[in-house]
């Protein structure tokens, strides 16, 4: 049984809160921070053309920024398990992406619990392709399902 579920339910409604904010700010912030960065490196040169040093500081920046969150979070999560106290000898547990089906046959809940900081990347990633999804099918101009 995990931690979490131990956890009284407004505490995991404040920790599903903050997952939620933060994988909102890391797939929305982050672009369409940059996005703006670019059109003010863009200056005034009009929207009909976009220039070559603001396409480069958005795509780098968005890069970087994704490389820096992802270095904090990893030393977030040492830091935290550092923190943590080490119950029994230590494990040569792989994570469950890294596991055969063979390896959590019959362990009921074995290798299915995320860290909180992994939890975070994962629900980033399915709420921005979600919506990517949602805009790509029923808002981008001409749809996104092919004509005839």
């Amino acid at each position: 049984m995990s931690s979490e579920s131990n956890q009284p339910l407004p505490l995991r409604l404040v920790g599903t809160v903050v997952t939620a904010f933060a994988a909102t700010v890391i797939g929305f912030g982050v672009p369409l921070g940059w996005i703006w960065i670019g059109s003010q490196v863009q200056g005034d040169g009009g929207a009909a053309s976009t220039s070559f040093s603001a396409a480069v500081v958005v795509l780098f920046g968005i890069i970087f920024s994704y490389i820096a969150l992802g270095w904090i979070a990893g030393w977030a999560q040492a830091r935290s398990d550092a923190e943590q106290p080490r119950r029994g000898p230590p494990a040569s547990a792989r994570y469950p992406w890294m596991q055969s089906q063979a390896d959590t046959r019959g362990l009921p809940g074995a290798g299915t619990r995320l860290r909180p900081l992994e939890r975070v990347f994962v629900t980033t990633t399915l709420i921005v392709s979600v919506t990517f999804w949602v805009w790509f099918m029923f808002f981008a101009e001409g749809g996104g399902l092919p004509h005839p």
